[in-house]
């Protein structure tokens, strides 16, 4: 199915974008953290890059879909290389003016 990812950020450097694709050609579907904000909308913690590289080769982005709640995002995401005092609810709620991606996405089992 077709939904919008809301990502973290709206920079993204075009050199790492092409390596992400080519990288993505190679290991297929990406896995992301992700909130189900409703509307068919949800909030990338994670994987901007790969949500672009995604949509850009229309590869399907696995969502591993995570609760909103004023948890630290690097206690669910275990390679998580952001700020180590950020939570979930930090970033749901601050992502209102950033790029929207519309992308292939499957939700993963639970």
């Amino acid at each position: 199915m077709k939904a919008m990812i809301k990502l973290m950020h709206d920079h993204f450097d075009v050199e790492h974008l092409a390596e992400v694709m080519l990288e993505m050609e190679e290991l297929g579907s990406p896995v992301i953290h992700a909130v189900d904000i409703g509307d068919g909308l949800y909030a990338a913690l994670e994987g901007c890059h790969r949500i672009r590289a995604a949509s850009e080769l229309d590869e399907t982005v696995i969502l591993r879909l995570v609760e909103y709640s004023d948890d630290l995002v690097d206690d669910i995401i275990p390679d998580w290389d952001g700020d180590s005092d950020i939570t979930v609810e930090d970033i749901c709620d601050n992502i209102l003016h950033i790029d929207i991606v519309d992308v292939y996405v499957e939700i993963e089992d639970a």
